[in-house]
C-alpha cells in the first residue's frame, strides 16, 4: 500500500512539474524567435539532445532538414520523389541503376554536391547490400551508377536505400571517419558552423531539450522545390504527455503526435485543431501507421522457452488484445496480422495469405482464448496456472518486458500484457528504459522481450515493401533495431532464401506474392513475433499560426506524423503561414487546460490504481 501512495504522489508531482517547467521554457521560446515566423513541435527525449551525426543510430529526428536524401517516398502516390537527385532509371540490361543529381545542388558552404560524395555516403554508411551492390561509381560530376551483382538485375533493394541514406560531404566526413574510426558513433556533430549540409535548414540552436533550424535563405533548392515559409523550426523535448498537451492547448507548438487519452473527443470539440480526417464518418480521424509486433530474444541462452514457436503462439492466445487497444489506443487502431504486411490495404489483400492463417490459428487475426493458451502450456510443461510452468526443467517465465521511458500508451500496454500473461501463469513484468538505452540492447540483442518493434511497420514503408519488411524482420545477425534474433531459428537459411530471391521481383507481381506466401508457411505457424496492432499516428494541428498541414484532402507525403523522419521536410516544405493579419489566438490562460489536465492526471491515476491493485 505504500508503494501505491508513493506511485500515485510521484505521478502528480511529475504531472504539475512538467507543467511549472514547460511554462518557463515556452516563454523563453517565444521572447527569442518570432512565433509567426516559427514552427514547433514536441516529442520525448527521440528528438533533442542527439546530436546531428548521420552515422549514428539515435541521431536527431529532424536530421532530415539538413541532410538530404537523393529522393524522398511518397506514401501517397507510392513512387520515388526527386529531392537531392532529379531522376534515375535503370539500364536497358538492368545491371546498373543510374541516379542524376541535382545539377544545382550544394552544400551550405556553396561548394557542389558531386556524384563523390554520393559514392562516399552510400559506401561508408552502409546502407546497400553488398552481396546484390557490387560498386558505387561516380560518373562525372553528377552522375552516380549502382552496379549491381550478375542476377540481382533491377533489384528493388537499390532504390528502397535512396530515400534513407542521407548523403554527406566527404570533404568533411572522410577526415572524421579516419579520426573516429570505429568510433564514430560516438561523434555528436554539434557545432553550428561546421555542420554543412545540402538542406534547407541548418541548426542555429542545440540545447539539451530544445533545437532550432534556421531557414537558408539561398538555398539552392529554392527555384526548385520553392522556398519553405517558416525561417524557423523549433523542437522541444517534453517530459511525458500532459506538458506536450499544454504546449499544444496555450499554442507553444503547432504540431504534436504525442498519445493522451480523450484524443478523439480533444479534436473534435477544438475548431482550431486539425488532423488527416476529421470528418471521417466511421471516426477513423487519425493517419494510419505501420504494424507493430512483441518482440522475444529467441536468440536468448537465458530463457531458451522464448526460442518455441509452441510458447509464442501460447503468448499470442493469452493476450487481451481487444482490451489493450481499447484502453490504450481508445478502440481506434485494427489489429495485426501473423503474416507481417499489413492487411486492409491493397497490398495486404495480395500479400497476406488468409486461408493460411484461419487454418492455423482459426481466425484471421489470432484471437485472445485464454483456455487455448493454457492447454498449449500444459502439452508441453509441468506445472499450472497458479504454480507456474517448467520445460525442460526450466522455468517458463519470469519475463523483463523493455518499454521506452514516457511512451504512456505502449507502457501501459505493457502493464496489461503482464496481467494477461499472468492469468496464464507465467510471471513478467514491465521493465521501463530510455529511448537510447534500448536502442543499444536491441542492437546487442540484449532484451528478454520488447514490447513493440516497427520494423515492419511504418518506416519500412518505401518501394520494396512488403519484402523489406521482411527482410528487417528475418534477415541479418539483427538485421534492424528490434529484430527477434532470427538468425537463431532453424528456418534461418530457408527463409532467407526466399527474401532473397523476392527482392528481384517486381512489387505486386505473380513471382513476389508467391514467394511471400511461401515465407509465410514458414513464419505464420513459427510466431517469431507476436502481432499487436497498426498504429495511428495522433497527429494534431494547431493552426493559429500555421495551416495546408498534410490532410486526407491534402495528402502531401501520404504521412502525418513527427516519427517519420524521412518525410518531416516534406510536411514543412507544404505548410503555410496564416494570412490573417491577427492570428486566431490560442485559448486565453487556463482555458481548456483544466480538463486536459485534469482528465490525464485522473485517467493515469486511476490505470496506476488499477494495475497496482491486482499486483497487491
Amino acid at each position: 500500500m505504500e508503494k501505491m501512495k508513493s506511485a500515485i504522489l510521484l505521478s502528480v508531482l511529475l504531472v504539475f512539474a512538467s507543467v511549472a517547467a514547460f511554462g518557463i521554457g515556452s516563454v523563453q521560446a517565444q521572447e527569442e524567435f518570432p512565433r509567426e515566423e516559427t514552427v514547433a513541435m514536441g516529442g520525448d527525449a527521440s528528438y533533442c539532445g542527439l546530436g546531428f551525426n548521420p552515422y549514428s543510430p539515435t541521431k536527431n529526428k529532424f536530421s532530415g532538414l539538413v541532410y538530404m536524401p537523393l529522393f524522398w517516398y511518397s506514401y501517397h502516390t507510392g513512387l520515388l520523389t526527386p529531392w537531392l537527385a532529379e531522376s534515375f532509371e535503370w539500364s536497358s540490361d538492368g545491371s546498373k541503376c543510374i541516379v542524376n543529381i541535382q545539377p544545382t545542388a550544394c552544400w551550405r558552404d556553396g561548394t557542389p554536391v558531386t556524384a563523390e560524395d554520393v559514392v562516399f555516403s552510400f559506401e561508408t554508411l552502409g546502407t546497400l547490400n553488398t552481396a546484390v551492390v557490387t560498386s558505387v561509381t561516380a560518373v562525372g560530376e553528377k552522375t552516380v551508377h549502382f552496379n549491381v551483382a550478375s542476377g540481382k538485375e533491377r533489384n528493388v533493394m537499390v532504390p528502397s536505400a535512396m530515400p534513407t541514406t542521407p548523403i554527406v560531404p566527404k570533404a568533411r566526413w572522410q577526415a572524421l571517419l579516419a579520426q573516429y574510426g570505429d568510433e564514430i558513433a560516438t561523434f555528436m556533430n554539434e557545432d553550428i558552423d561546421d555542420i554543412n549540409g545540402s538542406g534547407p535548414y541548418t541548426p542555429c540552436l542545440i540545447e539539451p531539450t530544445r533545437n532550432v533550424f534556421e531557414r537558408i535563405d539561398d538555398w539552392w533548392g529554392n527555384d526548385i522545390f520553392g522556398q519553405p515559409e517558416p525561417k524557423y523550426v523549433m523542437v522541444l523535448e517534453f517530459i511525458g504527455p500532459a506538458a506536450q498537451q499544454s504546449a499544444f492547448d496555450d499554442g507553444t507548438i503547432d504540431w504534436s503526435d504525442g498519445f493522451f487519452a480523450g484524443s478523439y473527443q480533444y479534436v473534435m470539440t477544438h475548431p482550431h485543431v486539425e488532423c488527416w480526417d476529421k470528418m471521417n464518418p466511421d471516426g477513423h480521424i487519425f493517419a494510419s501507421a505501420g504494424p507493430i509486433f512483441m518482440v522475444p530474444n529467441i536468440a536468448s541462452t537465458e530463457h531458451p522457452e522464448l526460442g518455441e514457436p509452441w510458447l509464442r503462439q501460447a503468448v499470442a492466445y493469452g493476450i487481451n488484445l481487444d482490451l489493450i487497444t481499447l484502453v490504450c489506443q481508445e478502440g481506434l487502431v485494427p489489429p495485426a496480422s501473423a503474416a507481417y504486411i499489413k492487411p486492409d490495404t491493397a497490398l495486404g489483400d495480395l500479400y497476406i495469405d488468409y486461408d493460411l492463417i484461419e487454418e492455423t490459428y482459426g481466425a484471421r487475426i489470432i484471437p485472445h482464448d485464454t483456455a487455448k493458451a493454457i492447454e498449449i502450456l500444459e502439452a508441453h510443461c509441468d506445472g499450472s496456472v497458479e504454480e507456474g510452468w517448467t520445460w525442460n526443467g526450466n522455468p517458463i517465465g519470469p519475463w523483463k518486458i523493455t518499454t521506452i521511458t514516457g511512451w504512456t500508451d505502449t507502457n501501459l500496454m505493457t502493464e496489461m500484457i503482464c496481467d494477461s500473461l499472468a492469468d496464464i501463469g507465467i510471471v513478467a513484468e514491465p521493465d521501463v528504459k530510455d529511448w537510447g538505452v534500448v536502442v543499444d540492447s536491441w542492437l546487442a540483442q540484449d532484451f528478454e522481450w520488447s514490447d513493440f518493434t516497427w520494423a515492419a511497420g511504418f518506416p519500412s514503408f518505401g518501394p520494396a515493401y512488403p519484402v523489406n519488411a521482411y527482410a528487417a524482420l528475418f534477415s541479418g545477425t539483427p538485421a534492424s533495431p528490434g529484430n527477434c534474433g532470427y538468425s537463431a531459428s532453424p528456418n534461418y537459411e530457408e527463409v532467407n532464401a526466399l527474401i532473397a530471391q523476392m527482392w528481384t521481383k517486381p512489387i505486386g507481381s505473380a513471382e513476389s506474392v508467391a514467394l511471400a506466401k511461401q515465407i509465410q508457411a514458414i513464419v505464420v505457424p513459427e510466431l517469431p513475433y507476436i502481432p499487436l496492432y497498426t498504429q495511428i499516428t495522433w497527429s494534431r494541428y494547431n493552426t493559429t499560426y500555421w495551416t495546408n498541414w498534410p490532410s486526407v484532402d491534402n495528402p502531401g507525403p501520404g504521412t502525418t506524423c513527427t516519427w517519420a523522419e524521412q518525410h518531416i521536410p516534406q510536411i514543412i516544405m507544404d505548410i503555410e503561414a496564416v494570412t490573417e493579419e491577427e492570428p486566431t489566438p490560442p485559448p486565453a490562460e487556463g482555458e481548456g487546460i483544466p480538463w486536459t489536465y485534469v482528465g490525464i492526471g485522473i485517467v493515469v491515476l486511476v490505470l496506476i490504481a488499477l494495475l497496482a491493485t491486482r499486483r497487491i
